[in-house]
């Protein structure tokens, strides 16, 4: 029998009637000592974090707040416009984070997870690594997720801006010296630089600050839901309501008016 068939087990936290224990600290002690990026490293992780990291996470998460109108946005603000509450319409937008929109950090990511040990084992080097997993993407005809930019050909801009913090504070490890090693890897079989955009380094410094790869979609939609609810809100304030797509935007191509031929 399984040990969880009949019960609930976690190692996060639990509540009783006089205290909330967060991995093992009484969250009363914590309120108003350390931060939310701190708080969420401690529950992700099982420790409190490494001086450096809160701050790192925080400036992650900053610069990935927002972004206009973009696809998650737009369903929030259809939501919005329904009259669907603003959780409804919020939860709405974070469901739009699929592979090919905000899952870029977690694609990238569970592949440097998955060649990191290897690396450490002497069993393959950072240049092989990168190899391997530029061609397990090309492989499948896929792009490589984390580089590439469409608004910033040249490159995002905030992808040196979270490494100038993330270099300052000790935090860039071996998981980010992979994802750069694979850019060059890139520019080797493309013949030119695709640089890495900022999915691809809140993949590798979510993984160089201990994330587990698979939080690292999080690591996306969690600031960005907050975003959501602001535009939830303008939406609601703002717009007369009932979002649709104008009739001059949709071209039918499906059979042409017939008569129903009856029984």
């Amino acid at each position: 029998m399984s040990a969880t068939r009949d019960q609930w087990r976690t190692a996060i936290a639990y509540g009783d009637k006089n205290s909330v224990i967060l991995r093992g600290f009484d969250l009363q002690e914590l309120v108003g000592k350390i931060s939310f990026a701190e708080a969420f490293l401690l529950l992700a992780t099982g420790e409190l974090p490494p001086p450096g990291h809160a701050k790192v996470l925080d400036t992650m998460m900053v610069s990935v707040l927002d972004h206009g109108i973009v696809p998650s946005s737009i369903v929030t603000r259809y939501l919005a416009s329904a009259g669907s509450p603003i959780q409804a319409a919020v939860a709405g937008g974070v469901m739009a984070f699929g592979d090919k929109y905000g899952g870029a950090c977690e694609q990238l990511g569970e592949q440097l997870a998955r060649f990191i040990p290897e690396i450490r084992a002497g069993r393959t080097t950072q240049a092989l690594a990168a190899a391997a997993i530029v061609q397990h993407f090309f492989e499948r005809r896929l792009k490589v997720p984390g580089y590439g930019h469409a608004l910033h050909p040249d490159g995002d801009p905030r992808v040196p801006r979270l490494y100038g913090i993330a270099d300052a504070e000790g935090v860039t490890g071996e998981n980010s010296r992979l994802a750069q090693a694979v850019e060059d890897e890139l520019k080797r079989v493309k013949g030119k630089r695709v640089p890495m955009n900022q999915d691809g380094a809140i993949g590798a410094l979510g993984l160089d600050m201990g994330f587990d790869w698979r939080l690292l979609r999080a690591l996306a939609f969690m600031p960005r839901s907050a975003g959501l609810a602001v535009h939830a809100v303008e939406e609601m304030t703002r717009e007369s309501g009932w979002r649709h797509v104008p009739d001059d935007e949709i071209t039918y191509d499906g059979p042409p008016k017939r008569p129903f031929p009856g029984r």
